[in-house]
């Protein structure tokens, strides 16, 4: 009699073990809403003139610090681009393409990624581009001609993502009672 008890325990263990560990990886509405859209941040507060006017403060103070092997150490305006811009931006992306599509989920994860990927595409471009100038030490000048050229070139397409992710990310919210706070989430 005790075996079977001894196993019988064993087995309403694993279950609960087992339930509460799918429990916990189910994506709720709220997390639905974290990973589309408050993640959004990794994008909207790096795209801004203002970002390189900081990394340009740091390159000039030589306080530029990034990790290598879990050490912070100096480095180049690229190597703070990749660290700091595009790594949480591409972590942002795997979180949000590990959420489950569901029918009132795949539109808003759509857009989310949308997003995600235009921004992805302007700073493994054209941020790289102006982080390379300011390690060059390339004329002023031409660095804030880049700078301006990129965001003239950006600017209405990527509102027009992040006014349609708000679109979706709110009546989402709405709709499945989470409350919100409605903030300018544009750049700049």
């Amino acid at each position: 009699m005790k075996t079977i008890n001894t196993t019988s325990i064993a087995i309403i263990l694993l279950s609960v073990l087992s339930v509460s560990l799918t429990s916990c990886n189910q994506a709720t509405p709220d997390k639905v809403v974290q990973r589309t859209w408050l993640n959004t941040n990794n994008v909207t507060a790096r795209y801004s003139p203002k970002f390189f006017g900081e990394l340009r403060a740091l390159k000039a103070k030589g306080n530029i610090i990034v990790f290598k092997e879990n050490e912070a150490i100096k480095g180049t305006a690229v190597e703070y681009v990749n660290q700091m811009v595009i790594d949480p931006l591409n972590e942002s992306i795997n979180k949000v393409e590990g959420l489950p599509e569901k029918e009132d989920t795949k539109e808003l994860i759509a857009a989310s990624l949308d997003v995600f990927n235009y921004g992805k595409e302007i700073f493994e471009n054209e941020y790289l581009d102006i982080a390379t100038m300011i390690d060059e030490g390339q004329p002023e000048k031409a660095i804030d001609a880049a700078i301006e050229k990129l965001f003239v070139t950006h600017d209405e397409n990527m509102q027009v993502r992040l006014l349609y992710l708000d679109e979706l990310a709110i009546s989402y919210a709405e709709k499945h009672n989470i409350p919100i706070q409605k903030v300018n989430n544009q750049p700049r």
